[in-house]
């Protein structure tokens, strides 16, 4: 055991109450804790406990609340607009794209590396586990499973793309950015680098991240887990999944990169990771496919009874399309009424941003809701403009409201995610009790169609999303398309249809980047704020989607870090203008 010091802060703990885990609440050493499983396991929860902690920085309480604030700001830059910009919070600098110069455009810098930091605690203190006995072993597969998600995301949003904009990618070349994620901190990390600590090459940290997993899925071997905020085989399954399928489009889009990857295979500084162990792009998205194959072998579809109840929609971990999960379900997990998950997209509840007093609904974009078939039955999940304002409430919809409350929402309006019973009542301790969806099943099916077209080929996908479509989301199975090739398939209709099912978890971010797809606000009868539409440039990714961190923070301790250019998008893309 390492003799660290190891901050297992009750301000960092304050929903160890959704844990039913004991909770230490001082310093300890790792060899204190080694000798401890206890003083251990307060210390793994810390990690699971940050998924949804509160006022960690006590900078900016309004979007201070875990990994739901994480999910809200990638919406927020891509698929989920809002009608108002009162009370958004989350409009700078996320659904405006202005002043990333900003303390709010620290929040998922901030907010990863803290994550990382718990990881890294546990790990630290476990040690050895080949030593360890079984439930210490769980308590180092999960964290690295956590380390794993944080690096994952923070790979995939801080990683410069090209955007199209010639001034932007112009300095990114000059400041020799292109090929970099994020800087690397793990339990070997020497604190003397710490003001000389570069951002790794992709190849480095896909390494990493992948070694991370293995490990961990040897030592999840058998662990029947109580909690989905717990990380089993199946999560492991996942997030090798989604990892695959990553690394899979990159070297298919630059084979280059591929050639790359493999010249540093026998690196000296990577020898202590697990070889990726592939030759192609086509590799790549076999171990996708098989990865999600696994995952969907056991898990179901949430059915349209499932994803519409009104009591139990998308607030309820145990239905069993869910993988992954935050779940609160203590009063004492409750720290705050406004500065939460639902306030901002949950428009069932009572005492949010989200209700008529303060008119901040969460909407889909008008473009993507247009793009639903009228068999599909997660259509009624959003206002139909026609329907908008209609009294009685159409019989179709399902809600929790009152016919003169519903009149008052906005078309496009999503009423996905339920407040906790169904509880509209004043009563918010009760109502945010809710889980939260990290990872779905419904998702590995998307992966793997997408897989299978590059491997199997265009009908094989075609086939694998026709069947999934029409067994699990449309009535009369009448979903059928016809796509002209791969590239058709997958960025106008598999990721269509992904971003539809997904609306609101924070996943169309990683989606439309690494597709390099288009983001149009812009457009004749669009529900984005005519002050946030910009339209990126179609075939590069757009500038808002390669955060940001502002000099003042990181970079001005770090010297080695080479920052992203500020996306300036009002300067660069110009405010579409009906």
């Amino acid at each position: 055991m390492k003799n660290l010091f190891i901050l297992i802060s009750i301000a960092l703990l304050p929903l160890a109450g959704c844990i039913d885990d004991s909770v230490a609440t001082d310093y300890a050493t790792g060899d204190q804790i080694g000798g401890s499983e206890t003083a251990l396991e307060s210390l793994a929860n810390s990690t699971a406990a940050f998924m949804y902690s509160y006022e960690y920085f006590g900078t900016l309480a309004s979007q201070e609340f875990g990994y739901p604030a994480m999910m809200i700001m990638r919406d927020a830059l891509t698929d989920c607009p809002y009608v108002s910009s009162n009370y958004n919070h989350f409009n700078t600098p996320w659904g405006s794209l202005s002043d990333f110069s900003s303390g709010r455009a620290k929040q998922p810098w901030r907010y990863y590396y803290r994550m990382i930091l718990n990881a890294n605690n546990t790990i630290i203190a476990v040690g050895d586990p080949e030593e360890a006995p079984a439930k210490i072993r769980q308590f180092y597969g999960n964290a690295l499973v956590y380390r794993a998600l944080a690096y994952m995301d923070l790979m995939r949003q801080y990683e410069y793309k090209k955007t199209g904009v010639q001034a932007l990618d112009a300095e990114a070349e000059s400041r020799g950015i292109y090929g970099l994620t994020t800087v690397l901190i793990d339990e070997h990390f020497d604190v003397k680098n710490a003001k000389n600590n570069p951002r790794v090459p992709f190849y480095h940290m896909y390494r990493f991240i992948m070694n991370d997993l293995n490990m961990a899925e040897k030592y999840l071997e058998g662990y029947a887990r109580t909690s989905k905020i717990r990380a089993d085989l199946s999560v492991v399954q996942a997030y090798k999944a989604r990892l695959w399928l990553e690394i899979a489009t990159r070297f298919q889009k630059y084979p280059e990169d591929l050639q790359t990857q493999l010249s540093h295979e026998n690196d000296e500084e990577l020898a202590m990771y697990d070889k990726l162990g592939i030759t192609t792009a086509k590799d790549c998205y076999q171990q996708a496919a098989r990865y999600a194959g696994l995952v969907i072998n056991q898990y179901a579809p949430l059915t349209e009874s499932q994803w519409h109840s009104l009591t139990d929609g998308f607030n309820e971990a145990s239905v069993g399309s869910w993988i992954f999960a935050i779940t609160i379900n203590s009063i004492d997990a409750v720290y705050d009424r406004v500065n939460s998950f639902p306030s901002n997209c949950v428009t069932e509840f009572s005492r949010g941003y989200s209700r008529s007093q303060y008119h901040c609904y969460r909407m889909i974009d008008k473009r993507l809701y247009d793009k639903i078939g009228d068999d599909d039955w997660r259509k009624v999940t959003w206002i139909d403009p026609a329907d908008a304002g209609a009294k009685p409430t159409p019989a179709k919809y399902h809600t929790l409201l009152s016919a003169d409350e519903w009149a008052l929402r906005d078309a496009y309006v999503g009423f996905k995610f339920r407040p906790n019973e169904g509880d509209i009542s004043d009563d918010y301790k009760n109502a945010l009790q809710v889980d939260f969806p990290i990872i779905r099943v419904e998702e590995m099916y998307f992966i793997e169609a997408e897989a299978k077209a590059y491997t199997d080929g265009l009908a094989a996908g075609v086939s694998a999303l026709t069947a999934f479509m029409n067994t699990y989301r449309y009535k009369g199975g009448t979903y059928a398309i016809s796509p002209g090739n791969v590239e058709d398939f997958v960025d106008n209709h598999l990721i269509t249809q992904k971003r539809i099912e997904l609306w609101g978890e924070g996943l169309a971010f990683f989606d439309i980047k690494r597709r390099k797809l288009a983001i149009t606000r812009g457009y004749a009868g669009s529900n984005w704020l005519p002050g946030n539409r910009y339209n990126s440039t179609p075939g590069f990714t757009p500038s808002w989607l390669n955060m940001y961190v502002p000099n003042e923070g990181e970079s001005s301790l770090n010297g080695a870090l080479k920052m992203n250019p500020d996306p300036q998008v009002n300067d660069m893309y110009g405010l579409w203008v009906e």
